[in-house]
């Protein structure tokens, strides 16, 4: 997984947001290879999901770039921007 590509960035604020975790946490964990911090949270599904994602850039991607993706998205940047 490449942490430096901004979609994965967006990803795991979605994923943060769902999780009720950091965003930032999140990242250093997977970083470290410790996605135990995502999977517990998540239905057997959910993770079997979640792993796929993290292992295939381009189906990251295409998530990201779905209708639903894109609104959450918008209410993360829109919140934060509230926030200053």
């Amino acid at each position: 997984m490449d942490l430096n590509n901004p979609n994965v960035s967006k990803l795991l604020n979605m994923v943060g947001k769902k999780l009720g975790q950091d965003p930032k946490a999140l990242e250093r964990d997977l970083a470290a290879g410790k996605f135990d911090s995502v999977l517990k949270n998540l239905s057997p599904k959910d993770a079997a999901n979640f792993q796929k994602l993290v292992n295939n850039p381009n189906l990251a991607q295409q998530v990201i770039n779905t209708p639903q993706a894109q609104q959450t998205l918008k209410s993360i940047i829109e919140g934060a921007q509230q926030k200053k």
